[in-house]
C-alpha cells in the first residue's frame, strides 16, 4: 500500500536548477516581461573545435507580452558555464533582476473585472 500512498502524494516541485531567467521590455508600450528558458530543451548546443572561440549554447525566443502584439525577438549564446558572453535583442531591451522588480513594482496594479 505504500506504492500507492506515494502515487497519489503531492510533491512539490524544486526551484529548478535548469531554470534560466531573461528579463525584457518591449519597446513599443514599456511591458517589463520575465521569460522562463529551460537549459535541457530550450538550448541549442554549437559544435566547436578545442580553442575555437564562441558560444558553447544558444537560444532564440519570440516573445508577445500581455499589453501589445509586438514581437520581441532574443537571440542569446551562453558559455559552458551557461553565463552569458552574447545577446541580441529586437523589437525590446534586455532588463536586470532587479530592474524587472523595481518596473512590475512600478506599474499600476491591474484590476479584475468583478472589482469595480
Amino acid at each position: 500500500m505504500q506504492w500507492l500512498k506515494q502515487l497519489f502524494t503531492r510533491r512539490t516541485r524544486e526551484v529548478g536548477t535548469t531554470a534560466l531567467w531573461v528579463y525584457v521590455r518591449c519597446r513599443r508600450c514599456g511591458e517589463a516581461i520575465q521569460i522562463r528558458a529551460d537549459r535541457r530543451y530550450d538550448l541549442a548546443s554549437e559544435w566547436r573545435h578545442p580553442g575555437e572561440s564562441g558560444a558553447a549554447y544558444t537560444m532564440h525566443k519570440d516573445i508577445v507580452g500581455d499589453r501589445c502584439f509586438q514581437r520581441i525577438s532574443i537571440d542569446i549564446g551562453f558559455d559552458s558555464r551557461f553565463r552569458i558572453v552574447e545577446q541580441q535583442i529586437e523589437g525590446g531591451e534586455f532588463l536586470t533582476a532587479e530592474a524587472y522588480a523595481a518596473a512590475v513594482a512600478a506599474s499600476p496594479s491591474q484590476t479584475s473585472p468583478d472589482e469595480p
